[in-house]
């Protein structure tokens, strides 16, 4: 194949480029073969242009499409893997929210159970008589039962042996041994400090001690450094 080289200064050069798109080509140099090779532009000598232009792009087109599908490639089998992790996930899910309602299920039904036994265990605690309660407690206090005959309750106490002491604002019921030994404690203190008071004796002695001090029916005697605990 031949070679021409032609020579022009930038205003021909830019001439050219308009009249190449102006007609219709893609390339310079192959209008400029055109103008060469064909004197006299005709309508089937423009068809014959515009069908040599699209086959160009037509190939321009294939070789990009194929450049991008190389690169796609590498990226394909990454991606079906990716999909293959993603649904392998799901799966996992799907087991594990399984496991979970599973599991509340047999934790509701324990509960249940749970919740069964407790409120027997609680039947059965309210069908202990009064002074099994007591015997339990060691004390009593009026003001923290719930009592629809409170005389009743109180009385059947006595009869049963248990220490009824009243103060202006209620009635104690004393188991009789939580009485002596309460009584027994208190003749080892020799000193009105509360604090030390209050080592002295346990939770349950320590309230009674101050609802009998707080009812005048307990002091302390100065001179034989003790309480003293005076019964109606």
């Amino acid at each position: 194949m031949k070679s021409i080289i032609i020579k022009l200064d930038d205003e021909e050069y830019k001439k050219l480029e308009k009249e190449a798109s102006q007609q219709g080509f893609v390339l310079l140099s192959d209008y400029i073969r055109y103008k060469l090779l064909n004197k006299q532009s005709t309508p089937q000598t423009q068809q014959n242009v515009q069908q040599f232009n699209d086959e160009i792009i037509n190939q321009i087109t294939i070789k990009l499409e194929r450049k991008i599908q190389d690169m796609i490639n590498p990226f394909t089998g990454e991606i079906e893997e990716l999909k293959k992790k993603i649904a392998e996930i799901f799966e996992r899910l799907d087991s594990l929210e399984d496991v979970i309602q599973k599991e509340g299920s047999q934790k509701s039904s324990y509960s249940e159970r749970k919740l069964a036994r407790s409120k027997e265990k609680s039947q059965k605690t309210e069908k202990k008589t009064g002074i099994e309660i007591l015997r339990e407690k060691g004390v009593l206090f009026e003001s923290e039962l719930n009592l629809k005959n409170p005389d009743a309750f109180f009385d059947k106490l006595e009869s049963q042996g248990a220490k009824i002491i009243t103060t202006e604002t209620e009635r104690i019921a004393i188991d009789d041994n939580f009485y002596n030994d309460f009584l027994k404690k208190l003749e080892g203190i020799h000193t009105q400090d509360e604090a030390e008071v209050q080592k002295s004796l346990n939770k349950t002695e320590y309230k009674l001690f101050q609802k009998l001090r707080k009812s005048a029916l307990l002091y302390f005697d100065n001179s034989s450094k003790s309480w003293k605990f005076i019964t109606s």
